[in-house]
């Protein structure tokens, strides 16, 4: 295993799991910690897909995070101490994120685990955070199957099921009446169909197809041209990033001229990237505060913090930006002797909180600390509009 080290930053490689000199794990230690306060850190640890399918889009996420975490870090971290984020790739393996999951509590000592990259992954592991009574706050995905209630699974996200909601509530108001589904075979593809059917009936859309890929895509064309034979006025594409810009660029070669329309796991950042104006006009719903706005003082902050980093402002980050954030805010509230236990009661005890402008709450009945859902569209040069 080879180690290359920067002020900071311990990256890990190792050759043959993923190819040679392939990115295994990456393990961000924010601010460099003098080895005799070491022990004083919050170590957080974290298992998200760095070279799987949906990479592009966390690659700019983790951005926003390690950001906002840098600078928390310089300013005197929470209740001074650091906070130590441990990272490692899963690539969209669920056994590889249990397996992360174990390691960072076991050897490297995490409070809890954060940001999990995916609805598999995350569903994979929650036996085990609950056995351990180790918090899980927040995973990438808004899957259903996981907004079922769980004793240590916080989310710092809207579910599948708002942004579904959002989106046909949008449709609706434009005047669109027939919609068609092309959907992966994952739970974004069998949460959104089911939440778009129970939308539909309240919103006078039709369905008009619903098409199903499989996980080996084999069946992808034979999908695209069903919803391309069913000439509905939208279609909503039902996939993660990586997949998702493989479902878009077919039904533009197959000259489908309704209006296209994805969730924020599609990210418009990563479809601009890889197709160009050929996705001008998309809809994509969001699920953080639109990074171009001044309206909101997190907004604000982030445009400050990412321009101080010398890093370009995207959804993504923002994501990123905005988790980091509320996580701190948990921690903060958990008081100066911080335990898992004393992390659920803070956040337990926040109830309409503002945060930067966000309005924040969490009970036992409502695990998710937003349900924010904003529809853009991806407009010329990639610039998106609010």
């Amino acid at each position: 295993m080879n180690f290359m080290r920067t002020l900071g930053t311990t990256v890990i490689r190792q050759t043959g799991y993923f190819g040679s000199a392939s990115l295994l794990a990456l393990t961000l230690m924010t601010l460099p910690i003098p080895a005799a306060h070491a022990q004083t850190a919050i170590v957080v640890g974290q298992s998200c897909d760095l070279s799987g399918s949906s990479a592009s889009r966390v690659r700019e996420y983790v951005k926003g995070v390690d950001a906002f975490i840098d600078r928390l870090n310089v300013q005197g971290g929470v209740n001074g101490r650091p906070v130590k984020l441990v990272r490692y790739d899963d690539a969209f393996m669920p056994q590889k994120t249990l397996e992360n999951a174990k390691r960072l509590v076991e050897q490297d000592g995490a409070l809890l685990l954060f940001g999990m990259g995916s609805a598999p992954g995350t569903a994979a592991i929650l036996p085990y955070a609950a056995e351990k009574k180790v918090p899980v706050f927040g995973s990438l995905s808004g899957a259903t199957g996981l907004r079922k209630p769980q004793p240590m699974l916080i989310h710092f996200r809207a579910s599948f099921v708002d942004e579904v909601n959002r989106i046909a509530m949008h449709l609706s108001t434009i005047g669109i009446k027939k919609i068609a589904v092309l959907a992966a075979d994952l739970p974004i593809g069998k949460d959104g169909i089911a939440a778009l059917e129970s939308a539909a009936r309240g919103r006078g859309l039709e369905i008009v197809k619903i098409a199903r890929v499989s996980a080996d895509m084999k069946n992808l064309g034979e999908s695209v041209a069903a919803i391309a034979a069913a000439q509905a006025q939208a279609v909503l594409i039902l996939a993660p990033a990586g997949p998702g810009i493989q479902f878009t660029e077919a039904l533009k070669k197959s000259k489908v001229t309704g209006q296209l329309a994805g969730l924020s796991v599609m990210s418009s950042d990563s479809l601009y990237k890889a197709l160009g104006d050929q996705v001008q006009g998309m809809i994509i719903t969001q699920i953080a505060p639109f990074p171009w706005s001044t309206k909101l003082e997190m907004s604000r902050d982030y445009q400050k913090l990412m321009a101080d980093a010398k890093i370009p402002l995207s959804v993504d980050s923002m994501e990123g930006y905005m988790s980091a954030r509320l996580l701190t805010e948990g921690l903060k509230a958990a008081g100066a002797k911080l335990s898992r236990e004393s992390f659920l009661a803070g956040l337990e005890a926040m109830n309409r909180k503002d945060v930067g402008g966000l309005q924040v709450s969490f009970s036992a009945e409502n695990r998710s600390l937003t349900h924010l859902v904003e529809i853009t569209m991806i407009g010329k040069n990639g610039k998106l509009i609010n």
